[in-house]
């Protein structure tokens, strides 16, 4: 005698669809739910960020900028681009500053630069990436 062999029914099958959605669902909604509320804090912060490049200065190979944090909230971590001009495409140069700036205070940054053709200074907050400012070569102090 032979058996055959049946499948669930269907309604346990309905069953266990519905089930299993249901707790994909509930894992995206906590995610969801996590990282909306991890956006809104940074984007509050990043609304009330704004940094100045007060004064650039250029001496004996090296750059000091003083920056200035207009904001209402302390930033650290700032990227440094300076674009060289040359007779091809622009060279830029970024390092990144470790530093931290409280709301409403200077801070001046220096690091060596070897070549005078400089373009352009930008200097931006890695965390709130809306706070930047740029300089020219004309306002930069000592450059030849």
């Amino acid at each position: 005698m032979t058996r055959k062999s049946k499948g669930i029914s269907p309604l346990v099958a309905v069953i266990m669809l519905i089930a299993f959605t249901m707790i994909v669902a509930g894992i995206l909604a906590g995610w969801a739910t996590r990282f909306a509320t991890e956006q809104r804090s940074i984007l509050e912060k990043c609304v009330r960020a704004n940094i100045v490049i007060k004064r650039a200065t250029y001496a004996a190979g090296n750059l000091s900028v003083m920056l200035y944090n207009a904001g209402t909230v302390p930033l650290t971590n700032f990227q440094v681009q300076v674009t060289y001009n040359s007779k091809g495409p622009p060279m830029p140069s970024t390092w990144t500053i470790y530093d931290s700036i409280d709301a409403n205070s200077f801070e001046t940054f220096s690091h060596n630069v070897t070549n005078t053709s400089i373009d352009f200074v930008e200097m931006r907050s890695v965390e709130c990436q809306g706070a930047y400012d740029l300089i020219r070569s004309y306002d930069v102090v000592g450059l030849p």
